[in-house]
């Protein structure tokens, strides 16, 4: 808000005739304003529509992440062998802030969180995969590390299922391969990513007892099937004359179908009769073994995740992909059931709802009210500063490549109650001046010359108040940081506007009569009554008002003090701080966990009866819901992901919360009752989508030592703690004990003395239960491993191992039991690691009707010191959502000292002053009264979005202050007295504080309520701004002049005191 400062004694100490230049060159030049305003009007349309939407900006989250694979190996392998060697080795890079690892089953997955002070992403990525590239005694099985950066990049735009218990998995999986190459023809799609899509494979699955008449070992199976399969060249036949051709040469042995296989020769017995794969083998196609299953609405389905190109937009491609599964559905996807999940559109559409609709109905409700205080043709001229502020904006983007997305949008829908209010202070002064007798164009140049320093500064404190956000740490800082960028663009051309092209619309637009007066139109003679009341009733009663609470300015003071301790004491004692508060929740996870070795098979029959408890629920509030067992994530850069048969999530997707009647919360209260606690379930949690950022757990604290015999006491006093919080839920640890494993200890003597190794022994039992890959099939658009092993029902026997056979160095075979014994043990199912120690997590969710994060958190810092003596081996440190918290509110914070220390600066450099800057920042602790009363009787925590209101609002409501100090400065050099003088400011000033305030809380309040489209992502920064300045401004007409009195009361009190 930025109320005009009339013939302020402050626009005469800036020197403005360069300003004044330019705005009559505007004025007497009104087809190039006007050509100007319809150029940009026009390019911001254009860009409009060409201009990228997408859901989130390309965002970088400065980890690294390794993993590897070595199927087949124990979690204690995995840490032994890859994890600790690429910890160690990671040591010497420069540029990282701390590293943590997860060694399990098959898996290991570091991930190197980058400081982004010492080094960038890309510079990051480059040393990490440095150190992969040269890592030594790396295990030969393994598969080689993949190396790649966190980002948004790898959140999918829609996901898409087909789902069928009819077809078997080989049908479904031709489907779904069918499916996904017409996907990824569709113009900016860049990656299409299957789930539960297992690859196809050739099984030659050995029979021991066929193999045990032949004399013959596995190995020499895989060998004689990788030698058979090849092409080798072999060179080219010179021509024997000029006139003949080149002929080339080559052995020719691959395998193009199955019988090839079957037929290949392994060895020829003693009798001279060769013994093929056939008489030892049964060779057919079959699907690698499931790691991950994928189930749609309680059917077996697959999963088509769809990436989109950087520069794609989200809303084009999604529409492409919807509509290619429309004309496949007669054909391809004929009696499946499709599904589409997870569409990130939607929220881009809603939130472009919403922003349009915003400005619909700010720009309606201007036109309706606005000319209550001015003229309807005022009104209409300082309306169209709206669109083309946002238009304008909308160029700027798509020309510097940043896109619409939801925080560029909430930026808009921001700033959108703000854009205005300069164009009331140039209006509202021209009118003032024409009213004095000047003529219109004149009016208008001096005018808006006049105020030009004013306008500046109330501009860029606002400006200042945004700008620090420009610059947070962290991730939410990079995500918060394009919400400022969008503010800040809009600000600019508004000011452009207002300045420039304003002062052209009003000198030539608006008509005047002979004498220079406004000519009323039509519209005037509704609201001229209107104005007139306003004129003849209003202001006299606010001038009585504001002299008795001068004249009892002592209690006013003392009230307003009164009042904001009484408001900080609500906000500390009586109010919850949540950082995203479950609002409009549309996802959420119900996360199961069975015994360490549970089938998958196994795990799905038990999820059953879940699965129809969910789909119990009516069609108004259930759209679709997914069950993924083996991989429990929230999204692909979760940092609390899991793997393994016994991990299973069902992911619940609701319609929009506008649509139903209960709210997330109570749909999961309602399904947690009627769960229970199911048989054969080691613990079933219910879990919501975060509204943010990516974030941990509510509480997730990380016990660290070198041995897990100091940790695991300190985890169980830990979980005793958190259970002893009232509120606090779903208490977990991630220490688990792994499979049962049969470890195969070789006879050093015996098997020396028959003539095996250690490593012949391995690769035997290797071959029979996991299976040897010897060689490919390469068909037209896949290669098929080809893998040999022993058949699934010898293989389910743990006894059966008795049965291999290890050929020795005369190629005899041994019975395995003659070289080696064999031990069954327990392995931990994870290690994981943090800083180069061990560690185990212990987690918990929070009901935060009861206790928030913060809250939870802080009652287990109170007893950590007891805890930490009791276990002084041990370090515990706080994670999650706990840490993230922390780094949010200091970084707002230091957000919110850098704006008021700007815009201090910038009062000191009006006022020439350090007293009087320090007077108006005092209206920003008004501005607080209200936001913090607003989220109480509404019923609201107080949230990372609403503190970001808090830090807005200081840029906005300070300029009533502004304006008010320096036409009462004025009026003091003219000779008033202080009471008369800040009576007269505040006569003059308050048409243009309730003007600014309307327009800013009709730009505002109507996203707060969804008058236009709800989006309750955005809800608590527009109740900040929306009510914060609208009381925020009711306080301030009323207490800064009882508080600049006062100033003036102690003033003279030191005179005489000290004369």
């Amino acid at each position: 808000m930025s109320p005009s400062l009339n013939a302020s004694k402050l626009t005469n100490r800036i020197e403005v005739s360069p300003v004044r230049k330019i705005i009559e060159f505007f004025v007497r030049n009104p087809l190039f304003s006007d050509l100007l305003t319809v150029f940009v009007i026009g390019v911001g349309i254009v860009s409009a529509f060409l201009i990228r939407r997408e859901a989130f900006p390309v965002i970088t989250f400065d980890i690294v992440q390794v993993t590897a694979l070595w199927p087949g190996s124990s979690s204690a392998d995995i840490e032994k062998l890859i994890t600790n060697p690429i910890e160690q080795d990671l040591q010497e890079v420069d540029g990282i802030d701390k590293l943590q690892s997860t060694s399990i089953e098959n898996m290991s997955v570091v991930a190197i969180f980058l400081d982004p002070d010492e080094t960038t992403d890309k510079e990051g990525k480059d040393d990490v995969q440095d150190v992969i590239d040269k890592l030594e005694d790396y295990p030969t099985e393994a598969e080689k590390p993949n190396v790649f950066l966190l980002d948004s990049s790898r959140a999918p735009i829609i996901e898409v299922t087909i789902a069928s218990d009819d077809l078997t998995d080989l049908e479904l999986r031709e489907k779904a391969r069918d499916l996904e190459k017409e996907i990824e023809r569709i113009p900016g799609v860049a990656k299409v990513v299957h789930k539960g899509l297992r690859d196809l494979e050739v099984r030659v699955e050995i029979s021991p007892q066929r193999l045990s008449h032949y004399r013959l070992s596995l190995q020499e199976v895989v060998s004689a099937l990788s030698q058979q399969n090849v092409s080798i060249p072999g060179g080219i036949i010179e021509p024997k004359d000029l006139n003949s051709p080149e002929r080339l040469v080559r052995t020719v042995g691959e395998f193009n179908n199955l019988d090839d296989i079957r037929n290949t020769v392994i060895r020829a017995n003693d009798l001279g009769r060769p013994i093929e794969v056939k008489d030892v083998a049964k060779v057919y196609y079959d699907l690698e073994k499931a790691e991950v299953v994928h189930r749609t609405n309680g059917k077996k389905s697959l999963s088509l995740t769809i990436l989109k190109q950087e520069f794609a937009d989200a809303i084009n491609v999604v529409d492409a992909v919807k509509d290619k599964m429309e004309t496949l559905h007669g054909g391809l996807l004929s009696g499946l059931d499709v599904a589409s999940i997870n569409d990130m559109s939607e929220y881009v559409r809603r939130r472009l709802g919403v922003l349009t609709g915003n400005m619909a109905i700010g720009l309606s409700l201007i036109l309706l009210f606005l000319p209550i205080l001015v003229p309807f043709r005022f009104a209409l001229v300082i309306s169209l500063g709206l669109p083309m502020a946002f238009l304008g904006t909308v160029f700027i983007l798509y020309n510097t490549g940043v896109s619409i997305n939801l925080l560029t949008m909430m930026g808009l829908i921001i700033v959108s109650g703000i854009l205005v209010d300069d164009s009331i202070v140039v209006t509202e002064n021209a009118a003032r001046l024409v009213d004095e007798g000047k003529s219109p164009r004149d009016a208008a140049i001096e005018g808006t010359a006049q105020i030009a320093p004013a306008l500046v500064a109330s501009v860029m404190t606002t400006a200042f108040a945004f700008l620090p956000m420009m610059f947070m740490s962290g991730i939410m800082g990079k995500f918060i940081k394009f919400i400022p960028l969008a503010i800040l663009i809009a600000l600019m051309i508004s000011l452009f506007e207002a300045f420039f092209i304003l002062p052209s619309h009003v000198a030539n637009w608006i008509r005047f009569s002979k004498d220079g007066s406004h000519k009323p139109g039509f519209m005037d003679r509704f609201y001229g009554p209107i104005r007139k009341n306003w004129d003849d009733f209003l202001i006299p009663r606010y001038m009585k008002l504001i002299r008795k609470a001068v004249e009892h300015r002592y209690w006013i003071l003392a009230g307003a003090f009164g009042f904001f301790l009484a408001t900080l004491a609500l906000a500390f004692g009586g109010m919850k701080l949540v950082l995203f508060p479950p609002e409009g929740i549309e996802i959420f996870f119900i996360r199961t966990e069975t015994k360490v070795g549970e089938s998958i098979e196994s795990h799905v029959q038990k999820l059953r009866p879940i699965e129809k408890i969910v789909q119990s629920l009516p069609k108004e509030e259930l759209k679709d819901f997914t069950t993924t067992v083996g991989l429990v994530q929230q999204d692909p850069n979760d940092p609390e992901t899991k793997r393994g048969g016994h991990y299973a999530q069902i992911s619940v997707y609701l319609t929009p919360e506008s649509s139903r009647d209960r709210r997330a919360l109570e749909i999961i209260d309602d399904l947690r009752a009627k769960t229970g606690h199911p048989e054969g379930f080691e613990r079933v949690t219910f879990e919501r989508a975060q509204g943010g950022p990516p974030t941990g757990k509510a509480v997730s604290l990380g016990v660290r030592a070198d041995e897990y015999e100091d940790i695991l006491p300190a985890v169980e006093d830990l979980k005793e703690i958190l259970a002893g919080i009232n509120g606090v839920t779903d208490i977990q640890d991630s220490y688990r004990m792994g499979k049962e494993e049969v470890q195969v200890i070789p006879k050093a003597g015996e098997a020396q003395a028959a003539g095996v190794s250690t490593e012949t022994i391995g690769s035997s039992v290797r071959a029979a239960y996991g299976g040897l890959i010897a060689t490919k099939l390469r068909k037209l658009d896949e290669e098929v491993d080809i893998r040999v092993s022993w058949p699934l029902e010898v293989r389910e026997s743990a006894s059966a191992i008795d049965q291999v056979l290890v050929p020795n160095k005369q190629g005899n075979l041994i019975p395995l039991s003659r070289v080696a014994d064999f031990k069954t043990t327990r392995n931990i199912a994870a290690h994981n690691h943090e800083g180069n120690s061990r560690q185990i997590r212990v987690l918990a969710d929070v009901d935060e009707r009861v206790i928030t994060s913060t809250e939870a958190n802080n009652k287990v810092r109170e007893q950590l010191t007891e805890l930490r003596k009791k276990h002084p081996k041990v370090r515990i440190e706080f994670g999650g959502e706990d840490e993230d918290t922390q780094e949010s509110l200091a970084s707002l914070g230091r957000s919110f000292g850098v704006a008021v220390l700007l815009i201090f600066l910038m009062l000191v450099l009006i006022f020439k002053s350090l007293v009087q800057p320090f007077l108006v920042l005092l209206t920003i602790p008004l501005g607080i009264i209200a936001v913090i009363w607003t989220f109480f009787l509404h019923g609201m925590p107080i949230s990372f979005l609403g503190l970001l209101g808090i830090i807005a609002l200081a840029g906005v409501i300070v300029n009533n202050a502004i304006i008010l100090m320096d036409f009462y400065n004025q009026h003091r050099d003219d000779g008033l007295g202080p009471v008369e003088g800040i009576l007269e400011a505040s006569k003059q000033r308050i048409r243009p504080i309730v003007m600014t305030s309307l327009t800013t809380v009709m730009g505002i309040l109507p996203t707060a309520y969804g008058i236009g489209g709800l989006d309750q992502f955005v809800v608590p920064i527009a109740m900040s701004l929306g009510w914060g300045v609208l009381f925020g401004a009711a306080m301030t007409t009323i207490v800064f002049p009882c508080a600049l009195v006062t100033l003036e009361d102690i003033y003279a009190w030191k005179k005489r005191r000290f004369s």
